[in-house]
Parts: structure tokens; C-alpha cells; sequence
């Protein structure tokens, strides 16, 4: 009993990617984390994967790329919290 304890704790803080665009609205859970300061980090990181990119327009947990006008938007909740619309889960 005290490893799936454990465990849930574990995975307290979900990194939820929101993707938004000409005909689609959806949303995914990315990856588990123990911390919310651990998954704040990870959103950084994939923000600065898209850097490289120069039609890029960054806001604080979001990037846009102009050319499509698609957003990719990150968010870190808490692991009991899904953000997914009711009905499409």
C-alpha cells in the first residue's frame, strides 16, 4: 500500500499541452512530474526547444507560429485536474 503512495506523489503535477489552429482545438497530458516547480521547468524547456523557429512569437507558457497560426499553450496542473472539455475525454 505504500508504494502506490508513493508513487501518486510521484506524479503530482501533469505538464497539459493545449493546441490550437486553423480547425483544431485539442488537449494533451505531456508528462508526469513530482513538483509544480519541476514542471514549470520542463515548460521552459519546451519553449526553448521552439526558439529556433524565426515565425515564432512567444507569451509567457504559449508560442505562436505565425505562418500557420497554430498555438502550442503549456500548462502544469495539478494531477487530479484535467483540463479537457467534459465529453472529450
Amino acid at each position: 500500500m505504500r508504494k502506490g503512495c508513493c508513487f501518486a506523489a510521484a506524479l503530482a503535477w501533469v505538464m497539459w499541452i493545449r493546441t490550437q489552429g486553423p480547425g483544431t482545438d485539442s488537449w494533451s497530458g505531456v508528462s508526469g512530474h513530482p513538483t509544480r516547480e519541476r514542471c514549470l521547468a520542463s515548460v521552459r524547456q519546451q519553449l526553448d526547444v521552439w526558439r529556433q523557429y524565426k515565425d515564432a512569437v512567444f507569451s509567457e507558457n504559449a508560442v505562436t507560429f505565425t505562418g500557420t497560426n497554430t498555438t502550442f499553450s503549456y500548462f502544469c496542473l495539478p494531477e487530479t485536474e484535467d483540463p479537457r472539455p467534459k465529453g472529450k475525454r
